[in-house]
């Protein structure tokens, strides 16, 4: 396949200015922007762990000059308490009339620290540094592992995106809208029309309210403090019994033609087309699930994938630690994922378990992951320094949410019940998927196809119409005609029929 065209080869009225040369980093630390040997920068030429005078004399000696000039630029921004904008947290770009466009503004463990760079570079030395010095993250540098082994990791070539878009990303955690107009001391930052009352019991507000409607207000500041929300009510016990009969019927689609345990653990886990079934478009736009999604990201959203998460009894699968927005090609971390249970769900069932604050943190580098059984070929080291971990408790019908920055994993199911849930995946439309207009894609090229086939943007649940997306970026999905409930009963009326003609001629 030919190679993916870099930024680098795209006209210059694509990208933004360049920083100062005198700036930049060498290209082997450059490398992965937000991995790898960026992050060992904050240990420079000597161990981080070192003394400070052995650091001094190495950055003297001039092996770790880059070092020395993003400790003493990152104290200079400390010291000088650069304001930044307290509706965001994490890595960003802005317009600063000083140059110093690229912020950083993380919180670990309760303490704020923040700063402005000339150049993303800088901006990513600085945040690593400060994840070392006040939770000492990560205990080891990504160079190597115990072994000496090399513990960097490709891109996983089926959920992931392709290298070459990383420079085009942001990582930062935006405030709900509630809270940014509470900030600003008034309300009418979110507008557009409120959804009519519906499934679960949700009711209208007046456009441009900027009030919570779906979320309490102390929802709504936890989220922004955790990252995540448990325990959101959303099916009645009719949805619920007309969900779990549908999702069985495609469970049964998926599995009943599996020749051993472990094609059968794999296909439950996936689901082809997810926005064309009936199910996967009724519960998009659920007015309970739309009125959370709209608390969180504002009234201009879409649906633009989901995913059926499945774990059998026994089923040893697990998702190591990561976030979503490192595998997601969207300009801006403005994603979330609302993940509906459909069977009682707990730790004893492998229930997600979430480290809470972890998205004040910026994007977070990966590792190869040593987990035998798993779906994602990296995870996040060390994240018991990071934040505490609370496992999911959900009852069926309810639903957690998380942020794309939040780190998350789930363990193998060792017990006897079955862990089933749908996650929908919605996304502001204020992000744009960054490929879009700079890259022509074969089919086969761009995006891993478990993210949502090649073109992300190509086919999404736009529950407001056009109004969903104004400027028209997201397109909406053209559905197959037909139920595809009634295709998958038709499919297991067939396979059983043919079950018992089996077993009747060998008996």
């Amino acid at each position: 396949h030919p190679p993916l065209a870099h930024p680098s080869e795209l006209p210059t009225s694509m990208l933004p200015p360049p920083p100062p040369p005198s700036t930049l980093l060498p290209s082997s630390a450059v490398g992965r922007l937000c991995g790898g040997a960026v992050w060992r920068l904050c240990g420079g030429g000597a161990s981080s762990s070192a003394p400070a005078s052995s650091r001094s004399a190495a950055a003297a000696s001039g092996t770790s000059s880059v070092q020395g000039r993003v400790e003493s630029a990152a104290g200079a921004q400390e010291a000088e308490a650069p304001v930044l904008g307290a509706d965001r947290w994490g890595l960003w770009e802005d317009d600063a009339s000083d140059g110093r466009r690229f912020c950083v503004r993380l919180c670990a463990r309760g303490e704020e620290v923040s700063g402005r760079f000339a150049c993303r570079e800088e901006a990513l030395a600085f945040q690593a540094s400060r994840l070392r010095a006040c939770v000492g993250w990560p205990r080891r540098p990504f160079d190597a592992d115990e072994a000496g082994a090399s513990s960097v990791v490709e891109r996983d070539p089926l959920w992931d995106h392709p290298e070459e878009l990383e420079p085009l990303k942001e990582y930062s955690f935006l405030l709900p809208p509630s809270a940014r107009a509470r900030q600003c001391g008034h309300a009418g930052l979110s507008g557009g029309a409120g959804w009519g009352s519906g499934g679960g019991g949700s009711g209208g507000r007046s456009e441009g309210s900027g009030v919570a409607r779906a979320l309490s207000m102390e929802q709504v500041d936890s989220f922004e403090v955790r990252g995540f929300l448990l325990g959101l009510p959303v099916l009645e016990p009719a949805e619920l019994e007309r969900a779990c009969a549908d999702f069985d019927l495609l469970l049964n689609d998926r599995t009943h033609r599996c020749q051993s345990d472990d094609a059968k653990f794999r296909a439950a886990h996936t689901l082809s087309r997810p926005l064309h079934q009936d199910l996967v478009a009724r519960l998009a736009q659920h007015d309970r699930v739309l009125a959370i999604v709209e608390d969180i990201l504002g009234p201009r959203f879409v649906c633009w994938s989901a995913h059926l998460f499945c774990k059998l009894p026994g089923d040893p699968t697990q998702q190591p630690w990561h976030q979503d927005a490192g595998f997601w090609p969207l300009s801006a971390s403005r994603a979330l994922t609302l993940w509906l249970a459909l069977d009682d769900v707990d730790a004893s069932n492998a229930g997600v378990t979430f480290v809470e604050g972890s998205h004040r943190l910026g994007r977070l580098p990966w590792q190869r992951t040593a987990a035998t059984h798993c779906l994602l070929t990296q995870e996040i080291p060390d994240v018991d320094l990071l934040g505490r971990a609370v496992p999911s408790v959900l009852r069926a019908g309810e639903a957690s949410v998380h942020c794309d920055l939040t780190v998350h994993g789930s363990a193998g199911n060792t017990s006897t019940r079955r862990r089933a849930g749908i996650a929908l995946r919605f996304v502001a439309t204020d992000a744009d998927c960054p490929w879009a207009g700079l890259f022509v894609l074969p089919p086969w090229l761009g995006l891993g196809p478990m993210i949502n086939g090649y073109r992300m943007n190509g086919g999404c649940i736009l529950p407001r119409g056009r109004a969903s997306d104004p400027r028209g970026h997201w397109k909406a999905l053209k559905r197959r005609g037909g139920d595809n409930t009634a295709r998958a009963a038709r499919k297991a009326a067939a396979a059983a029929a043919a079950s018992a003609e089996l077993q009747a001629a060998a008996a």
